[in-house]
């Protein structure tokens, strides 16, 4: 992929301050609070946000699959297509119902401890509608706070921005950035046709290795996709202490290589690397990271959930290290 055709870069916080201040430019960013640890979220309702970027707008990003119908939000899917965004025709329509066109500049940021996932899952969703600017406040609020960048007290949500019954705007889906249950299965049964080019987990160990205590409320199924290549948990993929991707780009592609996720056809853009996590929101991390290292890589949004989802499914499952089985899901208790 050439830098020109890459819709998502990062932005720097000083590079946005200088932005909102200059009144010449035609038109400034819309820019996207992501948080899904609030007062209104049932996960964490005794942690509100008092510190916002001036004119964002709060997003939950299960806005993207659900719109404003709250009752399918994380954590209460009942179905994996719950999980998934929305079809293109409803998924451009919220977005344009916010004011996002293809044409807009979309500035995304996290806000809580968990920020810069619900951020990146943001970023993917925008990035797969066939928003051609989509950009990452690297580090989330805050670093915008360590620059010295204002905020308010208030913020608009979706719930009051949200304008059905918009213009129509001529869009282009990306799906080029998404892998399908199809494509993986085809991976999974060895078909040489498939898309998935190498298939990266993202989750923890013990995701990985079907030993986890049920991390979901809404599935219980553990272990693996046959054939996945385990990165290591998400966290990783970030610099520890500011939550950035910037500083630690080098550190995931030395590893990457270790691991034989980067080689040759993938450094030379013949094979993309796909990544999975639960339901796409932690993937959707390394999926940025991998484009802003130049690779070609799809996010399988259905992830383990969609998966496991289906009895006929094999699931791997690490016995011992070095050792790995593929079970049927109507085995598992």
């Amino acid at each position: 992929m050439k830098p020109s055709d890459n819709p998502f870069a990062l932005i720097h916080p000083q590079t946005l301050i200088k932005r909102l201040a200059q009144e010449e430019f035609p038109k400034t960013p819309i820019i996207l609070e992501a948080h899904f640890s609030s007062v209104d979220h049932p996960l964490d309702p005794e942690m509100p946000v008092f510190q916002h970027l001036p004119g964002a707008i709060q997003i939950h990003p299960s806005y993207l699959e659900s719109g404003i119908n709250r009752s399918n939000y994380y954590p209460f899917y009942d179905h994996p297509n719950e999980a998934n965004v929305m079809p293109a025709a409803e998924l451009q329509q919220a977005l344009e119902s916010l004011g996002i066109t293809p044409a807009s500049e979309v500035v995304v940021y996290g806000s809580d401890p968990d920020g810069v996932m619900a951020a990146a899952r943001l970023c993917w969703g925008l990035i797969y509608a066939g928003v051609r600017q989509v950009r990452l406040l690297d580090g989330g609020i805050d670093t915008w706070l360590a620059h010295g960048g204002q905020t308010c007290l208030t913020i608009k949500s979706v719930w009051n921005v949200h304008r059905p019954g918009q213009q129509n705007y001529k869009w282009s889906l990306q799906p080029e950035y998404l892998t399908t249950m199809d494509e993986v299965k085809k991976f999974v049964t060895g078909d040489p046709f498939h898309q998935v080019g190498k298939l990266i987990d993202v989750r923890t160990a013990a995701e990985w290795h079907g030993t986890s205590a049920k991390k979901y409320t809404f599935f219980s199924k553990t272990g693996h996709i046959p054939r996945a290549i385990h990165q290591g948990d998400w966290d990783n993929l970030l610099d520890g202490s500011s939550k950035s991707l910037a500083p630690h780009l080098e550190i995931v592609a030395a590893r990457w290589r270790t691991q034989g996720i980067i080689d040759d056809e993938v450094e030379a853009g013949i094979t993309p690397l796909t990544f999975y996590c639960g339901t796409g929101w932690r993937s959707s991390i390394a999926f940025l990271v991998a484009h802003l290292l130049g690779l070609s890589a799809r996010n399988f949004e259905s992830g383990f959930y969609g998966w496991s989802h289906h009895p006929e499914h094999p699931i791997g499952r690490s016995l011992k290290a070095g050792v790995e089985q593929a079970d049927l899901l109507a085995k598992q208790p």
